[in-house]
């Protein structure tokens, strides 16, 4: 049905493009009426390409809900599949047992072993599709009620001066004098849903926000606002709280976006941080919390609104809310220290040894103790003493409650 759609929208496309071709004209009345067509389109072709939107959106959202109702069912067949199996290693349990004798806890064997992994993995995949089901859902009844209401402009994603913006086509039929306005996506996974797959640097601008530029990384999932990177130690981030507020450093290399920005993407919401971490033998661990952050006016706490995913411990520490903190601003949770100063770069301490990958960038392990304690580290993975060699700090909208 998709396919189906989208061919139907091409040949509208290639036909409206066809008959729009003004015949025996001269070649700079074709190009002047090229260039016209370029910025505008009739009324009746948004309208037609707008219908097509809105049988394709139907087409979408039918084939949603199908796959979710057989995801659904998938996972109770495996639910009980999982019980059953549970049912028998307990029946062969106390049949091993010598009457008389009270039944022992044995490990389960290898074969009962591997089919409970593998019904927790299938388990788990089918979890992750129905969250992107669930969002594709709510994509396209967003689309669908912006369609068929007919009213307000038409919104269509497209390149502007070399950045990826939202052009709004003005409702109104006289399309000669109309100006297309001009909308930046909020964040990376707004420009990611719309259809960017290539990392690189775009503008975005937050409700109510100046525009400003990020490092967008589309290879991973969803699309994510990188916010922080240590690749090489090229910056240095012992810095003052007004370079860690506006940001500093280079946005295709190292940097720290700044706080300020990360507080106009986030906006007291709810988003995913991902942290990804490397250490010097080629090593890689990966940790991922939901957070929210306050303004300057909270020292740009991080809350902590869920517990920690990943294989690694908490390194954050035990506290739900972290103000930043500098050498200069001091609003760490141990009273009798500056950790900022005592250790090396901003961060969201809570005491100074559980994390800091705003730390002094090491190219080798120093062989001093009070040297690598100033480093890139995270306790729970190698210890406060072991410098990192690099870091990844990147964050999108957290997922969406899925509709009934």
């Amino acid at each position: 049905m998709e396919r189906s759609g989208l061919s139907v929208l091409l040949l509208l496309l290639l036909g409206i493009t066809a008959a729009a071709a003004p015949a025996g004209a001269g070649p700079e009345r074709r190009a002047a009426g090229k260039e016209r067509r370029a910025q505008f389109a009739s009324w009746d072709e948004v309208n037609v390409i707008a219908h097509g939107l809105l049988q394709l959106g139907h087409g979408l959202k039918e084939h949603v809900d199908r796959t979710k109702g057989q995801m659904r069912e998938l996972g109770s067949r495996l639910s009980a599949h999982n019980s059953s199996l549970g049912r028998l290693l307990r029946q062969a349990r106390d049949a091993d047992q010598p009457p008389g004798r009270a039944p022992e806890t044995r490990p389960p064997g290898s074969l009962m072993d591997a089919q409970n992994l593998r019904i927790e993995e299938l388990l788990q995949k089918i979890k992750q599709q129905q969250y992107k089901l669930d969002k594709q859902n709510l994509q396209i009844k967003s689309l669908q009620s912006k369609v068929s209401s007919g009213a307000g402009p038409t919104r269509c994603w497209g390149p502007v001066g070399g950045e990826a913006a939202l052009m709004l086509l003005p409702s109104s039929g006289d399309f000669t004098r109309a100006t297309a306005l001009v909308l930046l996506p909020q964040d990376c996974h707004q420009l990611f849903l719309a259809g960017q797959q290539s990392s690189g640097v775009f503008q975005v601008q937050p409700a109510g926000s100046q525009p400003f530029k990020v490092y967008c990384d589309m290879t991973t999932e969803g699309g994510w606002t990188v916010i922080q990177r240590r690749t090489d130690g090229s910056v240095d981030f012992d810095q003052l709280w007004d370079a860690y507020k506006n940001g500093f450093g280079d946005l295709r290399g190292d940097f720290w976006l700044g706080l300020e920005k990360m507080h106009r993407l986030i906006q007291e919401g709810r988003f995913n941080l991902l942290i990804e971490l490397e250490d010097w033998e080629g090593n890689s661990q990966v940790i991922q919390f939901v957070f929210s952050l306050g303004g300057e006016s909270t020292a740009y706490t991080l809350s902590l609104l869920g517990p920690l995913s990943g294989e690694l411990e908490n390194a954050i520490g035990d506290f739900r809310q972290l103000p930043f903190s500098t050498r200069d601003r001091d609003h760490d949770l141990k009273a009798d220290t500056n950790c900022a100063k005592h250790l090396s770069g901003g961060w969201w301490f809570s005491t100074c040894g559980h994390a800091n990958l705003n730390g002094k960038y090491f190219r080798s392990i120093p062989r001093q103790r009070h040297e690598r304690k100033q480093g890139i580290f995270w306790k729970t993975w190698k210890g406060r003493y072991y410098p990192l060699k690099s870091t990844t700090m990147k964050i999108q909208p957290a997922a969406l409650e899925a509709e009934p």
